[in-house]
């Protein structure tokens, strides 16, 4: 479920409502934009603070596993797919570095490393949330240019989309993670 709650305030509304925030967190239950949610004694929190060309930016980040408050069935049902994404998730950081072992060899990988690869990619765009769709089509581009560059045995061609790829897994690993 995601919420997003964006309005401006008062700098004394903004302060009534962060420690309005505050008492429901010490109480175990934080309401915001109409869902509620029962928070664990403890929990992960980030907070990011930037301030850029004369704008300040802060971030609150709480994350915490809502899990214990799944029925047995759907509690099993979401540990399962978690567990099939990491599975295809490393079988997929295999496969292209094995691609990646070839070409940095200065040579076209076999063909059946390249068709492993290119059945991990698929596997693993079934499994992406669909928040990650934007991300996740401009991998599939530079997967399909990879794959072009092989047919056509242009060796820079495929070692340049490798590297877009790498630098593509990198982001989305740093920003979806």
């Amino acid at each position: 479920m995601d919420v997003k709650f964006e309005r401006e305030f008062q700098r004394e509304e903004l302060a009534d409502y962060l420690t309005s925030l505050a008492a429901q967190i010490r109480q175990g239950e934080l309401q915001i934009a109409g869902m509620v949610q029962k928070l664990p004694s403890q929990a992960a929190v980030e907070i990011l603070v930037k301030e850029k060309k004369g704008r300040l930016t802060a971030k609150l980040k709480l994350n915490f596993s809502t899990l214990e408050h799944y029925d047995q069935p759907r509690r099993e049902a979401v540990l399962n797919v978690a567990e099939k994404f990491k599975a295809i998730k490393k079988r997929l950081g295999m496969s292209f570095s094995s691609l990646n072992r070839a070409t940095v060899q200065g040579k076209l990988p076999d063909e059946s490393l390249l068709l492993e690869f290119l059945n991990d990619c698929q596997a693993f765009s079934q499994q992406t949330d669909p928040e990650w769709q934007a991300e996740m089509d401009s991998y599939l581009d530079h997967v399909k240019n990879l794959e072009q560059s092989y047919k056509l045995g242009n060796l820079e061609m495929f070692q340049h989309e490798m590297a877009d790829l790498k630098a593509t897994m990198a982001r989305c690993h740093q920003d979806f993670k």
